[in-house]
């Protein structure tokens, strides 16, 4: 329950209908208490003595308790609707927050369907407890105990049987509680790496038709599928065990009343009436015991997703601002001093090693390497997406670490290299930096990108959808709009990480100008396949297993540096000039 408790205050701003919550479930309780002493008064004033004015007596008593008892369940429901929502609202809302505040460290410990487990079904795990199952479970205890207090009224010598009962019951729904918990927190488990598998299967649609794998998918979603199954079968079988064994004791509680309370009554110590409401108690006080094991172990059920919701709510960012974070204006002066930075499922290995390297305000870095060798890593911890292991990062001479991350952020303009568009229009994907831009500020943007002239051929032209991630248009046309995107926020510093690698060669010449224009005396960092895309850069970072192989302008380095030369030729042919 620890977890659970740790939820409760997601409760204080509904706390008024939580109190008109608790109100309409004890209602209902006292009402059902009335009943069976109606019935005794019937029973042994009206029937027995044939006196109709007491029969006519206790079954209206019987009846208003039975009405106040539906208006109050009545009033419940719509507490438990409005208490139950809301509790899931907040949740919610919640743990999507505390996740965009997380760095892309910790989000490359957390799976998709994980995060997505845990915003759904574990959400309205702990929703349907805090509300529906806690008022059941209140009023299940209620009627045990108010049956328990009429049982010793109306005879305490049989309400000690009873109550001999109590400690057997106890033991068989501490065993369900103890054995359930554990059980269910495996449930929810296999159900994220069941999602997972769906969420990986949809977004990577394309691979798995490519390479004609659909068997092995279905496979693979129908192991996972029965493992989650065969997780919520020994659940069931738990809850088989132990009803029966509730109803076993109830029924013998049953016939051990009915048998004493039928000597007591021919002996002349209890009326006929006094032995109907005392089984009528009984039965109210048992009906909710056997509806406890149940309840029980959807608080164990509850108290695992709580568990998992607390510990996406429990993780805090590896990227912390500073107490007094710096939020001035950024000018493009970048230094690394001998940064060491690795990624922690890397098994220990740097991505990056020792790098240093200073980019004056306006430059532009073009960044060269095989694949793995750590130029997106490299740009990635500009905006400080990732704290280095070692060494510093200073943007206007200021550690990136002392900087507001969201000032840091806002004026670095990123395409990265997987593109993503949000599901609306074309519009709201480009300014979705800068939501007040005006449409002339987006047209233009656009078209710097290139992207203009394909969007006006749009159904709606910039009012024209985008299907989520971009479904609908190619990876040129999302590159173009990524690079859009970018250029609308006018950033201090702009990293392109092969941005253009889905256009043709005229597109991208056309796009490099417009970067010349737009970013002159602003600081690009590209990330390029195409060496004629960087033959102009001011500098050029050679890496090579996570180091500086070579640094320089093109001409410097196809003098030193035999990595670079060989690329060139590779791409541009044998006839090197310099």
């Amino acid at each position: 329950m620890k977890s659970l408790r740790r939820l409760i205050p997601f409760a204080r701003p509904y706390r008024w209908v939580v109190i008109l919550f608790l109100f309409t479930d004890v209602l209902p309780v006292l009402m059902e208490l009335v009943a069976p002493r109606a019935l005794q008064f019937v029973i042994d004033q009206g029937i027995k003595p044939r006196d109709m004015h007491a029969i006519w007596q206790g079954a209206l008593i019987m009846l208003a308790a039975a009405l106040v008892g539906t208006l109050a369940t009545l009033g419940q429901g719509f507490c438990r609707a409005w208490l139950s929502q809301g509790l899931a609202f907040d949740m919610r809302t919640a743990l999507f927050a505390h996740v965009q505040s997380f760095s892309f460290g910790n989000l490359d410990h957390m799976q998709t369907g994980q995060l997505m487990t845990r915003l759904s079904s574990d959400v309205d795990v702990v929703r349907h407890l805090l509300s529906s199952g806690a008022a059941l479970m209140l009023r299940a205890v209620l009627m045990i105990a108010g049956s328990m207090v009429m049982l010793f009224l109306t005879d305490w010598q049989l309400a000690l049987v009873v109550l001999a009962l109590l400690p057997v019951a106890a033991l068989i729904i501490g065993w369900v509680l103890r054995v359930a918990r554990p059980l269910f927190l495996i449930v929810q488990q296999k159900l994220s790496a069941l999602n997972t598998i769906v969420q990986e299967n949809l977004a990577g649609v394309e691979v798995v038709k490519a390479f004609v794998r659909e068997r092995f998918e279905i496979d693979r979603f129908e192991d996972h599928n029965v493992a989650y199954m065969g997780q919520q079968v020994r659940v069931g079988r738990l809850m088989a065990v132990a009803m029966p064994a509730l109803n076993t004791l109830t029924n013998l509680g049953i016939v051990a009343i009915i048998w004493l309370g039928g000597l007591s009554v021919t002996g002349g110590r209890l009326t006929v009436g006094e032995l109907v409401a005392f089984n009528s108690y009984l039965m109210i006080g048992m009906t909710p015991l056997l509806m406890l094991s149940n309840m029980l172990a959807s608080v164990s059920q509850a108290e695992a997703s709580a568990q998992r919701i607390l510990e996406v709510l429990d993780t805090q960012p590896l990227v912390q601002p500073a107490n007094a974070p710096y939020t001035g204006r950024l000018s493009g002066q970048v230094t690394f001093e001998d940064v060491t930075f690795g990624y922690d499922g890397n098994g220990g290995e740097p991505v990056l090693d020792g790098v240093s390297f200073a980019v004056a305000p306006g430059q532009q870095v073009a960044l060269l390497g095989a694949t793995g060798s750590g130029k997106s890593t490299l740009v990635n911890l500009i905006p400080r997406f990732y704290d280095v292991i070692g060494g510093h990062i200073y943007v206007n001479g200021v550690n990136v670490r002392d900087w507001a991350p969201d000032t840091l952020r806002g004026q670095v303009g990123m395409v990265l290299q997987q593109t993503t568009l949000f599901s609306g229009t074309v519009r709201e994907n480009i300014a979705y930096g800068r939501p007040d831009a005006t449409l002339e500020e987006v047209m233009a943007a656009a078209k710097a990108a290139q992207a203009h002239d394909f969007i006006m051929a749009m159904p709606g032209g910039y009012e024209g959808i985008v299907e989520a991630r971009g479904a609908n248009l190619s990876g040129g046309q999302k590159q173009r709009i990524a690079i859009a995107r970018a250029l609308l926020v006018q950033p201090g510093i702009l990293v392109l990480d092969d941005s253009t690698s889905a256009v043709d060669l005229d597109t991208e010449f056309h796009i490099q100008r417009a970067l010349d224009e737009l970013m002159a005396g602003h600081t690009t960092f590209v990330i390029a396949q195409r060496i004629n895309s960087v033959l102009n850069a001011d500098q050029i970072l050679i890496l090579d297993h996570g180091r500086i192989a070579a640094q320089g302008t093109h001409r410097e380095l196809l003098e030193t540096s035999p990595i670079y030369r060989e690329i060139y030729e590779l791409q541009l042919g044998d006839g090197v000039t310099i």
